[in-house]
């Protein structure tokens, strides 16, 4: 869906960020059934957001190379929508204004990958003859040029435009995106150190804002 060499730097940036996710569910799973735990609920909080963004790592990393399909699309949708409101739950209960923030950044970014997986559609509509997406052969059109040159040669017409409001609320959701990145930035230059978990966040969130650029 991704032309090259932007297709490989997604897969390593959302690669890096499901592995970081990955490691710290593993080794912080026991922390939510200690009874030692200072606290729980933070510990809870903390494994959805982590779970959260394996799956949206993999699920990038899907749409860089492939459609999805329907099923997919959907079920990641609610999949999102239903960690967004368990976090959004989360965030009324969160004390500390930079807490608030991060988990909230954490929403913005839930919300971009709805729109995202709803919009993917109209996003990726483009008119022939552009040179954008051609027959297949194009250089560096890979995937996504081949996709769509082969659904508009057999249904004997031209890809549409992508509207106007689609293209706008496209860049809020891009918007939303680069600021939670710039946010974890930010906890990254504060804390004078390179912490692993909240460079990962970053990368998300940069990764999330050049995808929805790229479409």
């Amino acid at each position: 869906m991704i032309s090259f060499p932007w297709s490989l730097t997604l897969t390593a940036a959302f690669a890096f960020t499901g592995f970081v996710c990955l490691i710290h569910i593993v080794q912080h799973w026991s922390e939510t059934r200690s009874r030692t735990c200072p606290d729980v609920g933070a510990a809870r909080m903390d494994l959805v957001v982590h779970s959260n963004h394996l799956v949206m790592s993999i699920g990038m990393i899907a749409m860089v190379w492939a459609n999805t399909g329907t099923i997919a699309t959907w079920g990641q949708s609610v999949f999102f929508t239903a960690l967004a409101a368990v976090m959004a739950i989360g965030l009324l209960r969160t004390p500390g204004r930079d807490l608030r923030i991060s988990l909230a950044s954490h929403l913005a970014l839930n919300a971009a990958m709805v729109w995202m997986l709803l919009a993917m559609p109209l996003l990726m509509a483009h008119p022939m003859g552009t040179g954008a997406h051609g027959d297949g052969s194009a250089d560096g059109g890979g995937h996504d040029s081949g996709h769509h040159g082969d659904h508009s040669m057999a249904h004997g017409m031209p890809l549409s435009q992508t509207p106007d409001w689609a293209t706008a609320v496209n860049w809020v959701a891009i918007a939303l995106s680069a600021l939670a990145a710039a946010w974890w930035l930010i906890l990254l230059v504060r804390s004078c150190r390179i912490g692993i978990h909240t460079l990962c966040h970053a990368v998300m969130g940069l990764g999330m804002a050049g995808m929805l650029a790229l479409m």
